[in-house]
């Protein structure tokens, strides 16, 4: 997507909520868009090509006994998986859950975590899953198969916190990222999806001093750029070619890395909203799907376009009226979609 040219994309249609949206995912077909909102434990369900409400499944699922935190879509088009929400600070369920959308009915529980679950990553290929939590691990699962987890992998000894575990476009390898020991910066580790066993192929290390000269070269002040170069990993999402990574942080920072060597490629920022930016809120973040452009949500209620290339601002897009916390582009059309407590979705 060339976000450089006019006219650029158009709001094609609002979905309002009553809650802010805290993960978006498309279905592979382009066709719907599910919208998950922790604060108030409900899932929507976004009709993509004719916009509002699908006609073959209901719009709009509470999930009030489980609580909802992320969502994603499956190969199949009636079906998500979903990690649960938080209550007063503690997760209501330590699972994963398979979902019919069709009928309101849980197909599956997958347990093994225990505590948040920060991470879901269907597989491209199958109907094996990622799953990363809090308490330091990170599952593979089959949406087929209930019981245990397929593998639980071994990070590395000097690691803390919670780790991320996503796979590439492929569905061939996958990565994990988790803090080093001392807030010194963060291992990224490559694996084969179908020979992980024996560990990983690829070790990279992205320091704190290099993600804090990247920032002070592109602006930030000294200060701000310590404090952000030891800002918590949230998001991780390779681009469809594999040679770039796109890493979303607290303190409204995101973060392009060589998908080979682990250099850090260019820094994006939020912008402010009226109460100045958020300290602790991550930055909602993603690639398009011809690696051409980083989308970004703001704390302003804007959403920034980036050429993934140069890092350079190509376009910002105005509508929302409050801080655009989830972002999502469309695998199969000229599409994507932001949402504060309102999803819109943009015709590119």
């Amino acid at each position: 997507m060339d976000f450089s040219t006019e006219p650029g994309p158009k709001m094609g249609c609002v979905v309002r909520g009553r809650a802010p949206a805290t993960s978006l995912s498309y279905h592979e077909s382009g066709s719907h868009l599910f919208v998950a909102s922790e604060k108030d434990s409900v899932l929507r369900i976004v009709d993509c090509l004719n916009g509002g409400a699908p006609t073959d499944k209901p719009p709009m699922i509470k999930l009030q006994r489980e609580g909802i935190r992320t969502v994603r879509a499956t190969h199949h088009s009636h079906s998500v998986l979903f990690s649960p929400g938080v209550n007063d600070g503690v997760p209501k369920k330590s699972s994963v859950y398979y979902l019919s959308v069709h009928d309101n009915k849980i197909l599956r529980e997958f347990e093994g975590h225990s505590g948040l679950i920060n991470e879901i990553s269907m597989s491209p290929v199958d109907d094996t899953f990622l799953s990363a939590g809090v308490d330091g691990t990170v599952r593979l699962w089959d949406c087929g198969k209930s019981g245990n987890s397929l593998a639980e992998l071994k990070l590395p000894e000097n690691v803390e916190g919670a780790p991320l575990a996503v796979f590439d476009s492929t569905g061939l390898v996958f990565g994990v990222s988790a803090a080093i020991t001392g807030g010194e910066g963060y291992h990224i580790h490559l694996y084969d999806a179908r020979n992980y066993t024996v560990g990983p192929f690829s070790e990279m290390k992205v320091t704190r001093q290099d993600i804090e000269s990247k920032l002070r070269n592109s602006g930030s002040t000294p200060e701000r750029a310590y404090a952000l170069s030891k800002a918590e990993w949230t998001s991780m999402q390779f681009n469809q070619s594999g040679k770039q990574i796109l890493i979303g942080a607290n303190g409204g920072m995101a973060l392009s890395v060589d998908g080979y060597e682990g250099t850090v490629l260019h820094s994006f920022l939020t912008e402010a909203g009226s109460g100045g930016a958020s300290l602790s809120l991550p930055m909602a973040v993603c690639f398009t799907p011809d690696d051409r452009s980083v989308i970004c949500g703001n704390d302003d209620g804007t959403v920034s376009c980036y050429q993934a290339d140069s890092g350079l601002l190509a376009r910002k897009l105005r509508g929302h009226v409050d801080r655009v916390g989830a972002v999502a582009v469309s695998p199969k059309y000229k599409q994507m979609a932001t949402a504060c407590t309102s999803t819109a979705v943009w015709i590119c």
